[in-house]
C-alpha cells in the first residue's frame, strides 16, 4: 500500500495538532475524566490522516516483539479464561481487550513521537501550558469558587461544595509531577519556571483534596527516585543522603497520619492500624481476599468483582457502604480475584520488566526520560494500591499515554533508513 510521502515534515499542521492534543490529554481532565477520550480520539484521527502510517505501525510492532511486549501477550492469554467463570463474559472480555487496545494506541503514538524531535518539544510545551491552566482552574475552584468547577462540568453556575470531585484530577499528580520535572529539564528558561510552578500546584491540590492514595503514590516515586539516584551516582555521600531523605519523608507522613487519623471504637482486630488504613478499606480487602481464594487459578471474571455473591452486604458502622463497592480499591487484589494467580503473576512480571528496563536505560545513558518514566510507573502502581479500579479506562489511558510520552524523549528522531536500528535498540 502506498502511504504517500514517507513521513510528514516537522512543520505539518497535522503533526503539530497531534503533538498539542497529546500534551493536553491529562490536563483536559480538569473538566471531567471523559474528556481524555475525546482528545485521544482526535489524536488518533490525526494519526490516521498521516502518510507513512506503515512506518509507524512497523516500529510499534517492533517494540512489541521485545520482552515486555511478549510478557503482555502472555498476560492477555492468562486473562482470557476468566471469562468462562464470569457472570458477564462480554464485560470481562471487553475489559481485558480494552486494556491491551489502549497499550496498542499508546505504542502507536510513541512511534510517531520518536520520529520527530520537533513535536516532542511541542508536546512538552503543550503539556506545560495546559497543566498551568488546569491547575489554576482546579485551585480556584477548590479554594474559592466551586461554581467554576460545576460550570466546566456543564452543571451550570451553582454553589455546591466540591467534596471529593477534584480527587480524580489531583490523582494525576503521580503522572504529571515526573512529566513536569522532565519538561523543566528539557525545555529550560521560562518553561522550567512554569514546570516547577505546576509541580507545586499539583502537590497543593493533592493536599487540599486530602488525597491519601496519591500521597502513597508520591511516596512510591520518592523511594524509586532515591534508589535510581543512588544507583546512578555511586558516591557514598549521595547514597546516605538519599536514604536519610527517604526516611525523613516517610517518617513525616506517618507521623502526620497518626496525629490526624486516630480512630477509636472500632476494635483492635485489624491487620493495619486504622490511622494508616481505614477499617472500611480493610473490610473490603478482606472480602476481596476471600474471593481470590475461591477463584484461585483463573479468577471470577475481569471487572465483575462487585457482582460477587454477598458483595452488596453493608459494612457495619457505615452509611450504606457495600462490602464490595464497584472495586476493592487495590489493583493487586482486584486483578488477583478477577483473573486468578496466573493473571496476577504475569502482570506483576510485566510491570517488573518495565521498571527494570527503565532503570537499566537510566543507568546506561543517564537520560532523564527513563527516570521520569520509572517514577510515573512507581507512582501509578503505588497509588493504585489504594484508589481507582485497575480497569478504569481514563486511568489506564492516562498512564499509557504519559509513559509513551516520556519514553519517546529517550530517542532522537530517526530517518527511514534507521527504522530497524531503532526498533532493535528498543528491544
Amino acid at each position: 500500500m502506498n502511504d504517500g510521502p514517507l513521513t510528514l515534515p516537522e512543520g505539518s499542521a497535522r503533526l503539530r495538532a497531534f503533538a498539542i492534543l497529546l500534551g493536553c490529554a491529562l490536563p483536559i481532565q480538569v473538566v471531567g475524566r471523559g474528556a481524555i477520550g475525546v482528545v485521544v480520539l482526535a489524536a488518533f484521527l490525526c494519526f490516521l490522516s498521516m502518510p507513512g502510517k506503515s512506518l509507524y505501525v512497523k516500529r510499534a510492532f517492533g517494540a512489541a516483539r521485545g520482552p515486555i511486549g511478549v510478557m503482555l501477550l502472555i498476560t492477555l492469554i492468562f486473562w482470557l479464561p476468566n471469562a468462562f467463570n464470569s457472570v458477564d463474559p462480554v464485560r470481562s472480555l471487553e475489559a481485558a481487550m480494552r486494556t491491551f487496545a489502549f497499550v496498542g494506541i499508546g505504542t502507536l503514538f510513541w512511534a510517531v513521537l520518536i520520529e520527530h524531535r520537533g513535536i516532542q518539544d511541542l508536546s512538552l510545551r503543550a503539556l506545560v501550558i495546559a497543566s498551568t491552566l488546569s491547575v489554576v482552574i482546579a485551585l480556584i475552584a477548590q479554594t474559592a469558587l466551586p461554581e467554576l468547577h460545576w460550570f466546566l462540568h456543564f452543571r451550570g453556575w451553582i454553589s455546591l461544595p466540591l467534596g471529593t470531585s477534584l480527587k480524580p484530577f489531583s490523582a494525576l499528580a503521580v503522572l504529571t509531577v515526573p512529566a513536569m520535572i522532565l519538561a523543566g529539564i528539557r525545555l529550560k528558561g521560562v518553561w522550567t519556571v512554569l514546570a516547577v510552578a505546576n509541580v507545586v500546584g499539583f502537590l497543593a491540590l493533592v493536599w487540599l483534596t486530602y488525597n491519601r492514595a496519591t500521597i502513597a503514590g508520591l511516596l512510591g516515586i520518592i523511594v524509586l527516585a532515591a534508589g535510581l539516584t543512588a544507583g546512578f551516582n555511586r558516591t557514598r555521600q549521595v547514597k546516605v543522603a538519599m536514604a536519610i531523605a527517604t526516611l525523613a519523608v516517610f517518617s513525616a507522613v506517618l507521623i502526620w497520619l497518626n496525629v490526624t487519623r486516630q480512630r477509636h471504637g472500632f476494635g483492635d482486630d485489624w491487620l493495619f492500624p486504622l490511622w494508616l488504613i481505614d477499617f472500611q478499606r480493610q473490610t473490603i480487602w478482606n472480602f476481596a481476599i476471600e474471593l481470590f481464594q475461591q477463584n484461585f487459578w483463573f479468577g471470577m471474571g475481569a471487572n465483575t468483582i462487585n457482582f460477587a455473591p454477598g458483595a452488596d452486604a453493608v459494612i457495619p458502622r457505615t452509611f450504606g457502604l457495600a462490602i464490595m463497592p464497584s472495586h476493592p480499591h487495590n489493583w493487586v487484589l482486584e486483578v488477583a480475584a478477577e483473573t486468578g494467580i496466573f493473571g496476577l503473576f504475569s502482570l506483576l512480571v510485566a510491570v517488573s520488566l518495565s521498571l527494570m528496563q527503565y532503570a537499566r536505560g537510566f543507568f546506561r545513558t543517564g537520560n532523564g526520560a527513563y527516570f521520569s518514566a520509572a517514577c510515573m510507573a512507581a507512582g501509578y502502581w503505588a497509588s493504585g494500591l489504594f484508589n481507582f479500579s485497575f480497569w478504569s479506562s481514563w486511568w489506564q489511558v492516562s498512564f499509557v499515554l504519559m509513559t509513551g510520552f516520556c519514553l519517546a524523549q529517550c530517542f532522537q528522531p530517526v530517518g527511514a533508513d534507521d527504522t530497524q536500528r531503532k526498533i532493535e535498540a528498543l528491544e
